[in-house]
């Protein structure tokens, strides 16, 4: 009697796996042998996993993950680290902007940490599998893996070194250089798993593991336009007046920051998703980064909730443009925008305009902060006085970042179709090896 696993399910949606005491019999007519199983308890293995088959010494069956579907799962596992990094990044943002009690065991914190946690590992694995196999080299999606190791080499480094220099300085700011490196580590992270998603997917074979791996790329896709407008932020908010430093950059320069690089950043993260997820995929994308963005910025504070309704509204412009963007639509038909302008389907440009535009809005309840300071406004609480500024303001900003953004979305949306046009011709390398 010895311990061992035997697959005897394998479908489309699950696996089976039965752990026990067995015995061998050899089946004389048929040549295979069975297993009579005792002690039973049964786990279930989902994202439609296959495995290849080895016998021990004994004649024992063993499983072995093959690298491609290990592939999928420390993908998978990396996106919810990344979800996770930035969702806590934000929140502890806003918790120190409410000056709420600072531990490091705060909830804000153990998600970032366990973020980052999930794409060390991730990364860990997924480069022990990079060089064990050398079939894997030759894949588009491997290049993933690199960029996890180094990412998540950034974000271990910045931990230790944010605390040393808490210990050394105090309280710092936003741009303080080991916060910097860390949003730059997790930006590398939030970049490679939507790089791996996107294109491990040509090489799968499984319908099953398809669906999987596109039902990741959208909370991928959110987490690393979450992530870019972060580390803009970094830059461009004027929380960097630290207890010894004073990181603030001119406010003029905050503001042409803004302006330029977040509606680039929402155009050519979302005309890339449009095109990588088909459909409304898209608007999806942009769903759940409002929803992150509220629960994480607006939600925690009861001063910021009124706009709340009004913030969630800018999910069905992205629907608009959405639909607009899909050149199979009848919209985009009884519109004509279906020629192109410097090489890029109109439609692609007033998707672009449309989700540029709304950089200012989507950037509530931090970006009015920067324009605030730039208007003349002093020594006003960002929380609980953010609202009635961004309210007062608005007749005079609205006007300016609407143009101003829509002109960055069409540079983002022309970016991004030159980029996926430049990798249409790309000739993937077949994984039959791998399964």
């Amino acid at each position: 009697m010895k311990k061992s696993l035997l697959l005897v399910i394998e479908n489309d949606f699950s696996c089976f796996v039965l752990w026990g005491e067995g015995m061998r019999r050899r089946d004389k007519s048929s040549k295979r042998t069975h297993y009579i199983m005792t002690d039973w308890s049964v786990s279930l293995f989902g994202a439609c996993l296959k495995y290849t088959y080895e016998k021990d010494g004994e004649g024992f069956l063993k499983l072995k993950m093959n690298p491609l579907d290990l592939s999928v799962v420390l993908l998978i596992v990396a996106t919810a680290g990344s979800v996770l990094q930035i969702s806590g990044t934000s929140w502890d943002v806003t918790s120190h902007l409410l000056q709420l009690p600072e531990t490091f065991f705060t909830p804000s914190h153990t998600l970032l940490y366990a973020g980052i946690g999930l794409l060390s590992v991730s990364s860990a694995i997924a480069l022990h599998l990079f060089y064990k196999n050398k079939e894997m080299r030759k894949l588009p999606f491997t290049i993933s893996f690199k960029l996890l190791a180094i990412g998540s080499a950034v974000s271990l480094v910045a931990g230790p070194s944010d605390y040393l220099w808490h210990e050394m300085f105090g309280i710092d700011g936003l741009l303080s250089p080991t916060h910097l490196t860390l949003i730059t580590g997790m930006l590398i992270n939030s970049i490679a798993v939507v790089l791996g998603l996107a294109r491990i997917n040509v090489n799968l074979r499984s319908m099953g593991q398809k669906r999987m791996v596109k039902a990741a790329l959208f909370p991928a896709f959110a987490a690393m336009w979450f992530t870019m407008m972060w580390y803009t932020y970094a830059f461009a908010l004027p929380f960097s007046d630290g207890e010894q430093f004073n990181f603030n950059l001119n406010p003029i320069a905050e503001s042409a920051i803004a302006v330029v690089a977040l509606p680039l950043i929402s155009a050519m993260v979302f005309v890339t998703a449009s095109k990588t997820l088909g459909g409304y995929g898209a608007s999806a994308v942009a769903a759940i980064l409002v929803g992150l963005v509220a629960v994480t910025n607006i939600v925690p504070s009861n001063q910021l909730m009124p706009f709340l309704p009004g913030y969630l509204s800018i999910v069905v412009i992205a629907i608009v443009a959405d639909l607009v963007s899909n050149k199979s639509s009848s919209a985009a038909a009884a519109l004509q925008l279906k020629s192109r302008i410097l090489g890029t389907g109109k439609s692609t440009l007033i998707a672009g305009a449309m989700v540029g535009s709304l950089f200012y809005v989507l950037g509530y309840p931090m970006l009015p902060t920067t324009f605030a300071v730039f208007m003349g406004y002093h020594d006003f609480d960002p929380v609980s006085d953010i609202l009635p500024i961004f309210v007062n303001t608005l007749p005079a900003v609205l006007p300016f970042t609407i143009i101003a953004g829509a002109i960055m979305g069409m540079v983002g949306a022309i970016i991004s179709e030159k980029k996926i046009q430049s990798k249409s011709a790309v000739k993937y390398t077949d994984a039959t090896d791998l399964v």
